[in-house]
């Protein structure tokens, strides 16, 4: 008799269900690794699947996206019990490919609403508490994984502040927050802006961190505490408002400084954030500001306009400009209501304020390519006051693990049970 040779036949991945979000293309590489198994007739061979070495099952699992892994987790008991296992949340945090998301959110709501700028699809994530991811009170900072409910709250901060601007820095082995806003030192006194920062290294003494002395911010600043901060090469930038100016904190030498934005009398919603290094790569990130520009001369036309900050603070940079078919749109769709403005890596989201009756839309900008995007209205209402004017928008990634949330004294999990990505 003659033996025939066995026959390689990659199996098609099965299409994912469609409340769930796509796996990217390294995780359809992923995939085909594990589905690509020696067998006889197109029939998985159970021989042959069960006695793979368990490390390397382990491996092809750690490359998946975690949507991708949170959908397979079902699959068997032992793939659920990863979930708990530190070698593996350790090859996960290094192999997986990172996904960049927006997180839209209200203060009073239970559900993330997420975009993907990548395929321009909604999804929907629930929230441990109302307003996960980072919350503030008072003094009080809390850290929130929303994936696997961890919730780990800062030191008390050491001043009160009254709606003060939040800036985070967090990374695997450290952690950098920034808290600025007016200190009421007395209610009959001029106001008085000054910051706090907490930091947390892997390596300092001790482990969980510590609140750097107080530092004054520049006379005359004024924070909007929706703005936020951007982070870049060890320097958090916040916009100062009336008027329009650029405010700067090194983190190392606690001192705040300021600088000029491009024709900062003609812009309008101006806001910073963190462009590019959103890979795992190694890239630094640079900070852009991306700003309505209305000018009076007709020979500057109205327009949406983002710059990047050139290294060592020497000045801006325009970058990109809204074309004018564009613009009419997301002026029709912002009517002078302002928006909120975000940054994941390359893609910048711009999201009206209060329009489509409380329905998210946005308008993604690829950095790298030069396009503007308008993403599919959200299937989804943001439900609030004022039909959505009050909801945010964050660079969001899902992660199985986060090790910021290590360095602090974190409390016990509101639920070890894990939550998928609901469409």
């Amino acid at each position: 008799m003659m033996n025939h040779p066995r026959r390689l036949h990659p199996l098609p991945p099965p299409p994912p269900p469609p409340s769930l979000i796509e796996a990217s293309s390294a995780a359809a590489a992923a995939h085909a690794m594990a589905a690509a198994v020696v067998d006889y007739d197109d029939d998985m061979d159970p021989r042959v699947w069960r006695r793979l070495p368990q490390p390397l099952l382990d491996r092809v699992l750690a490359c998946l996206p975690t949507p991708s892994f949170l959908r397979l987790r079902a699959a068997c008991r032992r793939f659920y019990h990863l979930l708990f296992s530190s070698p593996f949340l350790h090859s996960h945090l290094l192999l997986s490919p990172p996904l960049p998301f927006f997180a839209f959110l209200l203060p009073s709501s239970s559900h993330l609403l997420l975009l993907d700028p990548n395929n321009l699809r909604w999804s929907r994530l629930p929230l441990p508490l109302a307003g996960g991811g980072v919350g503030w009170s008072s003094r009080t900072m809390l850290l929130v994984n929303p994936i696997t409910r961890l919730i780990a709250p800062l030191p008390i901060s050491p001043t009160a502040r009254l709606s003060p601007t939040v800036g985070l820095a967090a990374g695997p082995t450290s952690i950098i927050a920034v808290v600025a806003g007016d200190d009421l030192v007395s209610p009959f006194a001029v106001k008085n802006i000054s910051a706090d920062t907490f930091v947390a290294d892997a390596a300092s003494l001790p482990p969980s961190g510590f609140w750097a002395p107080s530092s004054l911010l520049p006379r005359l600043s004024c924070l909007d505490p929706r703005a936020g901060m951007a982070f870049a090469s060890g320097r958090f930038y916040c916009m100062s408002s009336s008027p329009f100016a650029v405010l700067v904190y090194d983190v190392a030498a606690n001192v705040w400084s300021k600088m000029q934005p491009p024709m900062r009398r003609f812009l309008r919603s101006p806001a910073l954030v963190e462009l590019g290094g959103g890979g795992r790569e190694g890239a630094a990130a640079r900070v852009a500001l991306v700003s309505a520009v209305e000018k009076s001369r007709l020979s500057v036309p109205r327009s949406v306009r983002v710059w990047t900050l050139r290294g060592g603070g020497g000045g801006w940079t325009e970058v990109a400009r809204m074309p004018p078919e564009v613009h009419a749109q997301f002026a029709a769709a912002e009517a002078g209501r302002g928006f909120e403005c975000a940054a994941h890596g390359d893609y910048v989201v711009l999201a009206p304020r209060g329009g489509g009756g409380g329905a998210a839309s946005a308008l993604v900008f690829d950095s790298r390519r030069d396009e503007w995007r308008w993403a599919p209205p959200s299937p989804y209402d943001l439900v609030g006051g004022g039909g959505g004017l009050g909801f945010r928008v964050f660079a969001y990634e899902p992660r199985l693990a986060t090790p910021a949330i290590g360095l602090l004294d974190a409390t016990a999990p509101v639920a070890l049970q894990m939550h998928g990505m609901h469409g």
